[in-house]
């Protein structure tokens, strides 16, 4: 190995332990591969939801990506990508992707390592945070559009109503 590659090797160590270190702290279940990939998972009240943190040499950074299995025909892709629109719209932190090829929506979100050895823990559950969120509050408008054929604007509109005071 050279220099580089040595240095490059130690960031990635030192940045993955801070991301599981995180990651027990906040209840999530975790895995380091042999290839240095954080596998994750976090229980929602939609289900448990699978994810991964990866470290990248060029740029230095971490990927986070939490993915939701929608298995959605094709002759949705265009009113899923309208919602996806609406929702990265509200998102803080982070947004979603599609990948029609496999029908899963992606939750992602990159930290920048420029200058730096690892991300603060901080940085690490203010993302999980955001992805679990935005997973309890978003998912069932990804299953109205894609099971009950409802429009991008009628899910979200659906899964933003506020009720207020008691029934």
């Amino acid at each position: 190995m050279t220099m580089l590659e040595d240095t490059y090797v130690e960031f990635a160590e030192s940045a993955l332990d801070v991301v599981e270190q995180t990651l027990v702290a906040a209840d999530w279940v975790s895995e380091r591969s042999d290839e240095g990939i954080i596998h994750c998972s976090t229980s929602t009240r939609w289900g448990d939801c699978a994810g991964m943190f990866a470290w990248r040499d060029e740029p230095a950074a971490i990927h986070f990506s939490l993915t939701l299995d929608l298995r959605a025909p094709l002759a949705r892709k265009a009113a899923i990508s309208e919602l996806l629109r609406q929702i990265n719209e509200r998102l803080w932190l982070g947004h979603f992707d599609y990948w029609a090829e496999d029908g899963v929506a992606v939750f992602r979100q990159t930290i920048p390592m420029l200058d730096r050895v690892s991300p603060e823990p901080g940085e690490v559950a203010a993302i999980i945070t955001a992805a679990q969120d935005a997973v309890e509050q978003f998912l069932p408008a990804f299953n109205f559009v894609v099971w009950a054929g409802k429009s991008a604007t009628e899910a979200l509109e659906a899964v933003l109503l506020e009720t207020a005071g008691e029934a």
